[in-house]
């Protein structure tokens, strides 16, 4: 008969990896809260093995935000042209998180900056099909450029806390509309 070791009830080499995911993603957020890197906040340095990671995982997630918006506007398919389709996905993860914009923005005049800028409007020209096989890849990216400049960013919108939306159905009041199609005009 074999006997097995008793089982090793501490951390998982994936629950080690989950932590530090957390961790990251924590240390983003208040990042973006701020609207601001600080450099010397010994969490991101703990977190973060240089600047160019940082920014990286900054421009990912905004990355993410829009992308995700686009799959959403192309997947209703309500706005026919693709200039009207990534203008308006611009414009909803404008709205969910106008600080990692304008942290992303600032730092698209850094050399990394600018190749990660060019790389997802290449990404973005290509998933609403403004370039195909053969289109210059500078062009392509240069007009997603011109029409993202375009967007306006909307008006903050006042989110209601939860405390006051629960005062609000008790009373029987009808939430604001917050539908999808709503989120990408």
């Amino acid at each position: 008969m074999h006997h097995h070791p008793a089982p090793d009830f501490g951390r998982s080499e994936t629950q080690l990896r989950w932590e530090e995911v957390h961790r990251r993603h924590s240390v983003l957020r208040r990042i973006v809260d701020a609207g601001r890197i600080d450099h010397d906040d010994p969490d991101v340095r703990a977190v973060f093995a240089d600047r160019d990671d940082l920014v990286r995982a900054l421009f990912q997630q905004w990355a993410t935000l829009i992308g995700g918006s686009l799959d959403l506007a192309l997947e209703l398919g309500e706005v026919t042209s693709a200039r009207e389709t990534l203008q308006s996905a611009h414009r909803a993860a404008l709205r969910h998180s106008p600080a990692l914009y304008r942290l992303v923005t600032e730092e698209a005049a850094t050399p990394l900056g600018a190749r990660l800028v060019e790389h997802e409007n290449l990404r973005l020209a290509y998933a609403v099909g403004l370039a195909s096989p053969g289109t210059s890849t500078h062009d392509a990216a240069q007009q997603v450029a011109d029409l993202l400049a375009a967007v306006a960013a909307p008006a903050a919108r006042r989110t209601p806390s939860w405390v006051r939306s629960a005062f609000d159905w008790m009373r029987g009041r009808e939430p604001e509309p917050s539908d999808v199609a709503t989120l990408l005009n």
